[in-house]
């Protein structure tokens, strides 16, 4: 073996004896780590835009818990049980969840509180729903409830947008297992407007059975800076490569959406790290946004608060079904529910995915639009409450329905 060989063949063994541990960008700006992985509630605590939406959510949980409390002693004599339920809805990627979950911990120490997530325990495998699993799965979660008390335990269910497709069977399950029950459901607004409609077509009473509903109010683009101000500061002052031009830019390229501008920073920051930058400038935030693909939030938000035509029309319906497992919406389910000529149609879609706001794909010879993920906020926020001012109900078909 020669002198090359036997370098190569020690360094080879060297090599082996050493892992690979990827470099946080972050860590090198000064960062312990990566400050988007988990919010305490310390933080959330420091966040006082929060303190009007805890108190709307509060007073909103107290005055389901109570009407259920009172329906229930008034069907007592009559041997009949009527739970009323709550929701909440909101514009995704705004930090809902984190929202209801800080609200919950609050609660827990004056009332008795189930927080479940449904989209951890939604079974969801060959293109069907598994309900029977589903229940199951919430069945367990929730064994340990005590419902012959009167003191109650009420249940918010968040991420409720995965239980729309079956959402009567899973009611009435749950009515059974847990009668009397308080429950407060969370979707989208997207999720809320297909419940809606899919229950106009049911035999299940919304407007008896659910409390009247509350909207949690989204996130404003100086709410969004502060968040990231809080999340990327140190001893109160922001790290580099930040600042605070570079943060109000990212919260105007987010469309609303917390999840976009997080995305935007942590692409600022590998960006400035892989390339010796101490500081990020406005021109590569907005270098970054179009990396993303997040660049269409402008364009999307001019057209659906500026116009309102087939085309709002037509996101409408595919917001509705960009929730959940579900694929987006078929070309027959939009023909369905509009009043114009299918080449129409076919023409207002190929413009659509010309935009690069929805996106088709093709299952089981199908072909499914999906809004972009970038933007789901906006539509939330702005597309929908729209849609609701027509009092208009559409058909969607459920997956089930589909397959």
């Amino acid at each position: 073996m020669d002198e090359y060989e036997k370098i190569a063949k020690e360094a080879f063994e060297k090599g082996k004896e050493d892992s690979y541990i990827p470099q946080d960008p972050f860590v090198s700006f000064g960062f312990e780590s990566n400050p988007f992985l988990e919010t305490s509630i310390a933080e959330l605590r420091k966040q006082a835009f929060l303190q009007p939406r805890v108190r709307k959510i509060s007073h909103y949980i107290g005055k389901v818990f109570s009407s259920c409390l009172e329906n229930k002693n008034e069907k007592r004599n009559r041997n009949e049980s009527k739970t009323l339920d709550g929701v909440l809805y909101g514009s995704s990627q705004t930090g809902m969840s984190t929202l209801i979950w800080f609200t919950c911990e609050l609660l827990k120490q004056h009332q008795e509180i189930t927080y479940v997530d449904a989209k951890e325990l939604v079974e969801f495998e060959n293109l069907q729903y598994s309900i029977a699993d589903t229940i199951r799965n919430f069945r367990n979660a929730l064994g340990d409830l005590d419902t012959g008390t009167a003191a109650l335990s009420i249940v918010i269910i968040d991420h409720a947008d995965y239980l729309i497709d079956f959402f009567e069977s899973f009611r009435d399950a749950f009515e059974r297992d847990f009668q009397g029950t308080p429950l407060v459901f969370i979707f989208s607004h997207s999720g809320w407007t297909r419940l809606k409609s899919n229950l106009a077509y049911s035999n299940y009473d919304i407007h008896n059975k659910i409390v009247q509903s509350i909207h949690i109010d989204p996130l404003t683009r100086e709410e969004i800076t502060q968040i990231l101000r809080m999340k990327l500061s140190k001893e109160g002052h922001i790290q580099q490569p930040f600042s605070q031009d570079v943060l109000s830019l990212v919260a105007q390229n987010s469309g609303g959406s917390i999840l976009n501008a997080i995305k935007i920073c942590m692409k600022i920051c590998e960006e400035c790290f892989y390339n010796g930058l101490d500081t990020a400038s406005r021109p590569l935030v907005q270098d970054v946004t179009n990396i993303l693909n997040i660049q269409k939030n402008k364009e999307f938000y001019d057209l659906i608060t500026l116009k309102d035509n087939t085309q709002t029309f037509i996101l409408s319906l595919i917001s509705m079904k960009s929730i959940a497992n579900n694929y987006g919406i078929t070309y027959d389910d939009i023909v369905l529910n509009m009043d114009i000529q299918k080449t129409s149609v076919s023409h207002h879609l190929k413009q659509l995915e010309e935009k690069r706001f929805v996106t088709k794909q093709t299952v089981n010879r199908k072909a499914f639009y999906k809004l972009k993920n970038e933007l789901f906020a906006s539509s939330d926020s702005f597309l929908l409450p729209k849609f609701e001012q027509k009092e208009k109900y559409v058909r969607l078909e459920n997956i089930s329905d589909i397959y």
